[in-house]
């Protein structure tokens, strides 16, 4: 595409040289657009700049021989809102499909396009073998598109909900203007769930009330709540023909949450939607939507109103690129061995407090019973300057997903990827303080 003439202006053994550092300089993002795959060791920051700016100066708006009269041109004031947004001021989608290519955006398309492939590989090196995309939403409502992709393709007017206290997803269902029937919990020693034939049930009532139910399953979310056996129920819909889409928050960051992936994906999962900060260790504000149905993927594209900030998606991509594959399961180790510490620590502290620590089965988080309020230790931490840990009480009921008493008052702490073990450190010694 670029053809720079250079010739005669300097000797030819130093044009050749040139040529070579050059060539070479530019190799990696050369095979980011031949390969279209998450490269397997990063790419640095400057290069990863430089192909963004090389993307974002095809648009329309950065033509200085354009006539631009339309109502939205990517006009804008100040130098930092270019910044900020990478340079694709023109966003991404058309108002009828979020991933269709922009006549005003060529480069922002492009972008866009890659980014979802590049995404698609990154999946692959995990062992899912998906189609997706990256929203410019995070987890709740990018959970909204997918129930509405449901409502529009087959029809869902009832999502049925294994009652997890999370506000996201139960919003997610009102915004599309669904019903929902909540199935509840029960209590197993310090665990909560939601039995798989409770569920079964839930669908058989609202298919017999004449209603076309789907589920909204949950697959990561704090202990004491277990999670969903999104395996079982993925078969339960299969057998019942009914959609099934599946909230997985942090569920690229573990294979404990992959296996289960792996194993659902075999039967009826129609989508599973996680986050790209939890994940990727972006700034908060988008989402990664993946299924094994190609056809599903692209009504939840089409379920998007509108065009879309492109920054979210620019967020993705850089830390696809700047992170690779090598670094990512690097960081996937070590999330794996700060939860095997976390737990160590805390199975100490809860000895020398006369606490427990629960028995429960998450990669990610733990929790240990406390003998005074939980929200003030969790407050006394906030001000020690620990941000993550939850104080929950036996009695709320939507801090513990249970509707009964809970055993115990308690503190939940995460180990998720990308902390520090000296953070780790740092947090039980100062919660030591505050219980002993």
């Amino acid at each position: 595409m670029l053809d720079f003439n250079i010739e005669g202006l300097i000797p030819k053994n130093m044009e050749k040289r040139g040529e070579l550092v050059l060539n070479e300089y530019l190799k990696e993002i050369e095979d980011v657009f031949n390969h279209r795959k998450i490269p397997e060791n990063g790419i640095d920051d400057e290069k990863i700049k430089l192909f963004l700016k090389f993307l974002s100066m095809m648009d329309t708006d950065k033509d200085p021989k354009s006539v631009r009269i339309g109502e939205r041109e990517a006009r804008t004031y100040s130098k930092i809102h270019e910044e900020l947004s990478s340079g694709f001021c023109h966003g991404i989608g058309r108002s009828g499909n979020l991933v269709d290519p922009q006549p005003k955006a060529s480069g922002a398309s492009i972008m866009y396009a890659l980014t979802n492939k590049i995404l698609e590989s990154f999946f692959k090196q995990l062992g899912l073998n998906v189609h997706a995309i990256a929203t410019p939403i995070s987890t709740g409502m990018s959970i909204s598109l997918c129930l509405s992709a449901a409502r529009k393709k087959y029809g869902s007017n009832v999502v049925i909900y294994p009652y997890a206290s999370h506000k996201s997803p139960i919003k997610a269902v009102s915004f599309v203007g669904m019903n929902m029937r909540l199935v509840e919990t029960v209590l197993d020693g310090d665990c909560v769930y939601v039995p798989v034939e409770d569920i079964e049930n839930a669908i058989k009532k609202e298919i017999e009330l004449g209603n076309r139910p789907c589920v909204l399953s949950t697959l990561t979310f704090f202990p004491p709540r277990n999670s969903d056996d999104i395996v079982e129920i993925a078969k339960i819909c299969e057998i019942y023909d009914i959609p099934h889409i599946i909230n997985g928050a942090y569920a690229i960051q573990n294979n404990y949450y992959l296996e289960k992936l792996k194993k659902a994906f075999k039967y009826r999962v129609d989508a599973v939607v996680s986050s790209s900060d939890k994940n990727l260790l972006t700034p908060i504000g988008g989402g990664l939507i993946y299924s094994t149905d190609a056809e599903f993927i692209k009504e939840i594209s089409l379920s998007y109103p509108g065009r879309a900030s492109a920054t979210p998606v620019v967020n993705t991509l850089v830390s696809l690129l700047s992170m690779g594959s090598k670094n990512y399961l690097e960081l996937v180790k070590n999330q794996k061995n700060s939860k095997k510490l976390l737990d160590e620590l805390l199975n100490d502290l809860s000895k020398k407090t006369g606490g427990k620590f629960l028995d429960v089965e998450s990669p990610i988080a733990s929790c240990i019973s406390v003998n005074s309020d939980p929200v003030e230790i969790a407050a006394k931490l906030y001000n020690l300057r620990v941000t993550g840990p939850r104080g929950i009480k036996k009695t709320d009921h939507f801090g513990n997903c249970y509707l009964g008493t809970y055993t115990h008052d308690y503190i939940v702490m995460n180990a998720a990827i990308g902390v520090r073990t000296e953070d780790i450190v740092n947090s039980i010694s100062k919660l030591e303080k505050i219980l002993l």
